[in-house]
């Protein structure tokens, strides 16, 4: 760490340097920022802009000499927006204000000034050296003053030859821009695609206009699509003989994920043959004689390859598993949170034996290896989820191998090097019915919204914005239902209002908890104890002094606990792997999902056998009225969505609400339906993903 003493010559201490300023220390080596002592999350471009800035404090940086210094490679269209996004992100890391800044200042047109004051005016001692180094000359050596005017000469040519061999050479080497063919025209979503065997048809799975997912394929050198007459079918993979891996009556998991019963099919038609239930992914070995594949048992996600022999189980998810062309790796995308597509990019042996290539990403999904087995591509995005391609070898170094404005998902790579990918539109949001309105309004803030309580008396929603202006650790908020603009309460994921509605519950990186004033007052940590990570979300018992959330402790799989919020360790209240966490309104019972039937089981928060729900059907998801008696039933991602009151207790059900979205298109997920006390009010969330497939040529 630097220390600025009067003198302003920086001492070093621990061998790092640091700069301080306001409440915040910037270490310029490790890349890390911290607020009083408490490291804040801030990505390396973000970063990189707070580095040149406070190289020159107080003074103008234009845009052009940040886009120099961060993004030589970028055209202008691109690096307008990396700027603005890196700018906001450095923005919300800080808590400042673009209208009323403390540290980032705009110049209008021209760029930006670094204006707080720094504990040192020496900071450029701090800072990495750009320039050239003096070599001082001692003792009584002469230099001839000939040879320095033909050193000079010398160095002045090479330099001249050498920028215009640059020059010359980037206008010679210019590589040809790819090519894209469109492959899909209807209105909906593509799940996945891969390349037959014959390099010329494409087989894709896809829900169009609302319709159940169904296989259907493609000729890539005449127009037109044909089912394959598997409706209800989603693909997972295409072996190179031909043969297809399916999921059967797939259901949502979460954004492009569902889960099913795997089968195995023929290209040419028939009916599957059933392998493996409670499958997510799947992907052939080159002969096209095993599966690799992903599936849930015992609370965790295994990676099977081949089926039946693990390689690798996370309390976490994993995605995208593909077999290397030798057979011997198996690469795929490894989540650490449920629910949720920020992770990492790993490769596991067929001995256990895993490593992580790529880190760092907000949003990921697609993933696929190179023809020649020495990289791997994947789809992934820093921030928000305008994802981009990358290519990673098997060193960890990686690179940038595509961008397009809006997100793009790599789907395969055929052997002769043209890819699948897809374009994607996606967006989470809010709907609700105000007390005493008629018509539903649309509550969204930005493109990721995701609603968690309602308040008793229906007038408040409680809910969290994902999307990438708001940066990785995402942003609390709270708005009226009847439109007034919404409220940010800190950051964080959002959890539920305390029963007074003076405070809100969140999840910060999964790592802490911490409740917010809904009003006038500051933020409280609660005591973390040996919770290793937070699921999500948290909600309060009704004594206003207690709260319940999913968590685990290290290695262990996840489970229900109670923590009083004035102190004290978390205690376990369900067993491992029971982590739907719905605490009943009395605070004596706990609504949770059984893994292994799908039953919905009621636990005692004073422990003893769990009791089954009488009268829930099989796939419907529930939330507690404010009776203990009753419950809100539904099934989950039936349209029109038909809420029934169910007593707990007779097992009798009555039709109570119906939800019916007008536009079913693209609509993944309808879920977190929450009512009012009266029911009256309710709110609810959305998730649609509209996409385009396409053929490209011409990538490396």
């Amino acid at each position: 760490m630097l220390d600025f003493p009067k003198n302003g010559v920086p001492q070093m201490q621990n061998g790092t340097h640091t700069v301080r300023f306001g409440a915040f220390e910037a270490d310029l080596h490790s890349g890390e920022v911290r607020k009083s002592g408490i490291r804040i999350k801030l990505q390396e471009q973000p970063f990189k802009v707070l580095q040149v800035l406070l190289e020159r404090p107080g003074d103008l940086v234009t845009r052009e000499e940040l886009q120099s210094r961060i993004w030589p490679e970028e055209n202008f269209g691109d690096f307008d927006h990396a700027v603005n996004v890196a700018i906001g992100k450095l923005r919300t890391a800080l808590g400042d204000s673009a209208d009323n800044p403390r540290f980032v200042e705009t110049v209008p047109r021209r760029g930006y000034r670094f204006v707080a004051p720094l504990e040192s005016s020496s900071i450029l001692e701090a800072l990495p050296s750009t320039a050239p180094t003096t070599v001082k000359v001692t003792g009584e050596a002469k230099v001839n003053p000939k040879w320095i005017l033909r050193g000079i000469s010398g160095i002045v040519v090479a330099g001249i030859l050498l920028a215009l061999g640059i020059f010359l050479g980037r206008r010679m080497v210019r590589p040809h821009a790819p090519e894209f063919q469109r492959l899909t025209v209807q209105h909906g979503t593509v799940f996945s695609a891969r390349f037959a065997p014959d390099g010329q048809n494409v087989i894709y799975s896809a829900s169009w206009d609302g319709a159940p997912v169904e296989i259907f394929a493609t000729d890539v050198n005449f127009s037109g699509t044909r089912s394959l007459g598997l409706q209800n079918t989603a693909l997972l993979a295409v072996s190179s003989s031909g043969e297809m891996a399916v999921e059967e009556s797939p259901g949502p998991r979460f954004m492009l994920t569902l889960r099913g019963t795997l089968g195995q099919v023929p290209f040419t038609g028939g009916s599957p043959r059933q392998i493996a239930e409670n499958v997510d992914y799947a992907d052939w070995a080159p002969d096209g004689k095993s599966l690799a594949i992903v599936r849930e048992l015992a609370g965790k996600q295994r990676l099977e390859f081949p089926v039946g022999h693990v390689l690798y189980e996370t309390t976490g998810w994993v995605s995208h598993p593909r077999v290397s062309p030798k057979g011997n790796e198996v690469a795929f995308l490894d989540h650490p949170i449920s629910k949720d597509d920020r992770g990492v990019v790993a490769v596991v042996d067929l001995a256990g034996n895993k490593r992580v290539l790529s880190t760092g990403w907000e949003s990921e999904e697609g993933l696929a290896w190179s023809p020649g087995g020495k990289e791997v591509w994947f789809s992934a995005a820093e921030a928000g989820l305008q994802r981009r391609i990358y290519a990673v070898d098997l060193e960890g170094n990686s690179r940038l191998a595509f961008r397009a404005p809006g997100g793009v998902t790599l789907q395969d790579i055929a052997p002769d090097g043209r890819l699948l990918l897809t374009r994607d539109e996606q967006r989470a949001g809010i709907m609700s019915l105000a007390p005493g309105a008629t018509n539903e309004r649309d509550l969204s803030w930005l493109d990721w919204s995701l609603p968690t309580d309602l308040s008793p008396d229906g007038t408040r929603v409680l809910f969290d914005e994902q999307g990438e202006q708001v940066g990785p650790s995402y942003t609390v908020a709270m708005r009226d239902l009847r439109g007034s603009p919404p409220v940010p309460l800190g950051e964080g994921m959002a959890g539920g209002f305390s029963p007074d509605g003076k405070w809100a519950v969140a999840t910060v990186d999964y790592s802490q908890l911490v409740l917010l004033p809904t009003g006038t007052g500051t933020s409280k940590r609660i005591e973390r104890g040996n919770i290793q990570q937070y699921g999500h979300p948290v909600r309060w018992l009704s004594d206003g002094k207690r709260i319940i959330f999913a968590g685990n402790l290290p290695g262990r799989p996840a489970q229900c606990f109670i923590q009083n919020i004035d102190g004290g360790q978390p205690r376990p209240v369900t067993p491992e792997g029971v982590s739907s966490c719905h605490i009943s309104p009395d605070g004596k019972l706990i609504a949770s999902t059984a893994f292994a039937t799908k039953e919905g089981l009621l636990y005692s928060v004073d422990g003893g056998p769990p009791q089954p729900i009488p009268g829930l059907l099989p796939g419907e998801t529930f939330t507690w009225t404010d009776d203990p008696k009753f419950m809100y039933v539904n099934r989950w991602k039936q349209v029109p969505v038909r809420i029934y009151r169910l007593n707990i207790v007779t097992g009798q059900r009555q039709l109570f609400k119906e939800l019916n979205p007008t536009d079913t298109t693209g609509l993944c997920d309808l879920s977190n339906i929450m009512l009012s006390k009266d029911g009256r009010a309710y709110v609810y969330g959305y998730t649609r993903l509209l996409s385009d497939l396409y053929l490209v040529k011409g990538l490396q």
